[in-house]
């Protein structure tokens, strides 16, 4: 009776091994991970890619890594020279796209995948379609970042008055979001509305008062009717 069980303990022992390999892999990934981050912290994006690079070749099946290494190229690609960039966009939607794979709702790679659409050139991807469509789905997992990413695309197509809808639908939803007021406000300028855009920067204010965009914008106007 002993005798057959011996095959399926011998299996067990050779499972041991291999299972405390990819638990130090995994271990060692996070860790890769984690310094990434304190890297982009301190603006050193090239040793954070790295970092990112070595966490995936440890643990390829954790979005998070793909998703960051996508944002971490892309603070990346204004250093770079033409060719440096097209490799950079490629690597970038990579990035992106595996992250979504990984995870279909994964918000930090759906986000940089309608950027990149947004953003790049045709040749190389870019679709505002493709990026209006990933910003529906940002929008069905959280709505006010979806709002907030349709505003955008809509601004960039210079459809202003589409884009102040969106980022009064995100104000709507988080009504002291500073980003979203200012946001909201920048378009108002656009569409000449210049008293209604005052007051969103002034509640952007209100809510955040070192809100930077904020309050550029706001001396701008003032520049403005200074000399009207």
């Amino acid at each position: 009776m002993k005798t057959k069980y011996l095959p399926l303990l011998a299996l067990c022992a050779l499972l041991v091994p291999s299972l405390a390999v990819a638990q130090d892999a995994a271990t060692d990934a996070a860790a890769a991970h984690t310094a990434s981050r304190t890297l982009l912290q301190e603006n050193k994006v090239k040793e954070a890619i790295a970092e990112l690079d070595r966490a995936i070749a440890l643990d390829a099946n954790n979005p998070d890594y793909h998703a960051d290494l996508g944002s971490a190229i892309s603070r990346l690609m204004p250093e770079l020279n033409f060719m440096q960039r097209a490799m950079g966009a490629g690597k970038m939607k990579k990035a992106f796209e595996r992250a979504v794979e990984l995870n279909p709702q994964h918000l930090g790679g759906l986000i940089g995948l309608t950027r990149y659409y947004a953003n790049a050139p045709e040749i190389a991807g870019g679709s505002m379609e493709k990026a209006k469509s990933t910003a529906e789905r940002v929008r069905a997992i959280h709505p006010f970042l979806g709002e907030l990413e349709l505003g955008q695309i809509a601004e960039r197509n210079e459809d202003f008055t589409t884009a102040l809808t969106h980022f009064d639908a995100a104000g709507q939803l988080n009504p002291s979001h500073a980003g979203a007021l200012t946001a909201a406000g920048r378009v108002l300028v656009r569409l000449g509305q210049t008293d209604e855009a005052r007051a969103r920067f002034s509640a952007a204010l209100a809510a955040q008062p070192n809100h930077a965009g904020a309050r550029a914008a706001l001396a701008a106007l003032d520049a403005a009717a200074a000399k009207n």
